[in-house]
């Protein structure tokens, strides 16, 4: 099978739309979403009805359940809480219907999925480096665990007892290794890449690639602005932080 695998869309209408049309020509048979689709841009409505056209098994991040009251919004930072107190203001009954269907963890089988990580997926941890990576080994059985969250691409695979960090954009899953792949962000990454990142794992051929497309950033940061939010929420989207 051919998974489409992506996260952190944060109501990003542009990039989400550019990632929307490049999977439709991709042969995609299943399409997993792990998180945030609302939070910091200016269109949470229009990307939630676009996710849903899309149809992929939906995961929770911590701004999907922070804009409907399952988890505390004090727990981000200023700009992040005024952009989701706004979200929640602009979210129709039907958006919050669908938004309570997302999922903590999703088991497919030979691979796992979160937002954060499988250590208590519930609080949203990082896995920012080597050392939360081997805690997180740890949490789960298969082979592989995709993840979000941190809008970083990168990939940490576990070989006799040695953890290797790269940011290879397509590689082969190993038998003898074990993979914690972050599928980074569609729509605000953090890499110093300002492109919207997606991630397409062919199970039969055991390979995973990320793929980087261009979209308006201008528009986008340009509705954030008119909608009165944060500034900063739209500066940072040209440099990719």
């Amino acid at each position: 099978m051919r998974y489409g695998i992506f996260s952190d869309v944060h109501s990003n209408l542009e990039a989400f739309t550019v990632v929307f049309d490049y999977y439709k020509k991709e042969n995609i048979d299943k399409f997993i979403f792990l998180g945030d689709i609302v939070g910091y841009g200016a269109d949470p409505n229009r990307v939630i009805s676009l996710l849903r056209e899309l149809g992929p098994v939906c995961l929770g991040g911590n701004h999907d359940w922070a804009a409907i009251a399952k988890f505390d919004i004090d727990y981000f930072n200023r700009c992040a809480k005024e952009a989701l107190l706004w979200t929640q203001k602009k979210l129709k009954m039907e958006d919050i219907k669908y938004l309570e269907t997302f999922k903590l963890v999703y088991n497919e089988g030979r691979f796992i999925c979160v937002h954060g990580s499988p250590h208590e997926p519930e609080k949203f941890h990082y896995v920012f480096d080597v050392n939360d990576a081997r805690l997180n080994f740890s949490f789960f059985d298969t082979r592989i665990c995709f993840l979000g969250h941190s809008h970083v691409c990168e990939v940490y695979s576990l070989r006799d007892g040695q953890i290797r960090r790269s940011k290879d954009y397509s590689f082969e899953i190993l038998p003898q290794e074990k993979y914690i792949i972050n599928v980074g962000s569609v729509g605000q990454p953090r890499d110093r890449d300002w492109r919207a990142c997606v991630c397409i794992y062919d199970s039969d051929k055991d390979v995973v690639t990320f793929k980087r497309l261009e979209y308006n950033v201008k528009e986008a940061a340009n509705k954030i602005l008119s909608a009165g939010l944060p500034s900063i929420l739209a500066k940072r989207l040209y440099a990719g932080y």
